[in-house]
């Protein structure tokens, strides 16, 4: 009797660990789908990305979806070792330089007009500002590492110069400022202004609706054509330093001053001098870089596991 109660118990005792046997299996972690170096992305990591770059692969054959992931996984490689250098190096990014260049991108678009012209391209608000933090840390770390190695001598500059002349020649151009109104009215009130001898870029940071109004209304240098045409008549026969007449156009009334006007001619190389390093020391940097990251590569151990890309199942956002 005593032994048969010891093997009921013995029994149940099974029977109840199984479940919890099966439950601990069932959630036995997945090794990292991607190792590099001392970082790891996990396949739950990798399909949040995924869905992030790639909204819906959903309609794409098997061997398409293959093909997205394993181009995902290029990508989330190569930022991984970005990422682990800033780290080694302490490069860091701040919160204020990341604003500066939301702003400096988004430009007069509130944070809304532009969230929908990036889903309008195919792209999320999150996966955006996640890449642009990303370029922004490789500037940093590009800058870090290759900066002191990327030299460009005078001779060099003269040089290119010499040999890409017809590139610095320039049709007539002009220098020139705007201000926008809604209506005429207010268009003829400030110009008064003007004529009796307001400044006109300060007034244009009172007064202007254009976006450029924060700088005074400043259009920069330019030539015909880039501008519609509309303007370019009044503004390549407006006198220097002369207020034009109100300009109506689908934006409302805009009133132009030319400060300053170039002739057609060859730009000099104490014009052009650095405008030539800065181009230079770019495709220098450019060339470095892959070089960097390809030595960097090589250099890191790196584990893919591949089969585990099988039991992704995302296929799109919400689903």
């Amino acid at each position: 009797m005593t032994s048969f109660s010891s093997f009921r118990i013995l029994l149940l005792l099974l029977l109840l660990c199984l479940p919890a046997c099966r439950q601990q299996h069932q959630q036995e972690p997945l090794p990292p789908l991607l190792e590099v170096g001392q970082r790891h992305l996990s396949l739950e990591q990798f399909e949040r990305e995924l869905q992030l770059n790639y909204p819906d692969i959903s309609g794409l054959p098997a061997a398409k979806q293959l093909q997205v992931k394993e181009q995902m996984l290029r990508q989330l490689t190569e930022r991984e070792l970005i990422l682990g250098e800033a780290a080694r190096l302490d490069v860091q990014l701040s919160p204020d330089e990341l604003d500066t260049a939301l702003a400096e991108i988004r430009g007069s678009y509130s944070v809304a007009e532009f969230d929908s012209m990036l889903r309008q391209a195919g792209k999320t608000p999150e996966a955006w500002v996640a890449g642009l933090k990303l370029q922004l840390l490789t500037a940093k770390v590009s800058d870090a590492v290759l900066t002191p190695q990327i030299t460009v001598s005078d001779t060099e500059l003269e040089e290119y110069y010499r040999e890409h002349k017809e590139d610095f020649r320039h049709p007539t151009e002009i220098l020139a400022r705007q201000m926008l109104f809604p209506t005429r009215e207010e268009a003829l009130g400030v110009q008064q202004q003007v004529k009796d001898g307001g400044d006109f870029a300060a007034l244009a940071q009172k007064y202007s609706h254009s976006p450029d109004s924060e700088k005074g209304g400043d259009l920069g240098r330019f030539a015909r054509g880039q501008l519609p045409a509309e303007f370019d008549r009044v503004l390549f026969t407006l006198p220097v330093r002369q207020i034009s007449e109100p300009v109506e156009s689908p934006y409302g009334f805009h009133l132009f001053l030319v400060e300053k006007r170039y002739k057609a001619g060859l730009r000099s190389f104490s014009e052009v001098k650095e405008e030539i390093a800065v181009k230079l020391k770019q495709e220098r940097m450019e060339e470095a870089f892959q070089v960097w990251l390809e030595q960097l590569r090589e250099a890191t151990t790196t584990v893919v596991r591949r089969e585990l890309l099988t039991q992704s199942t995302i296929q799109s956002i919400g689903d």
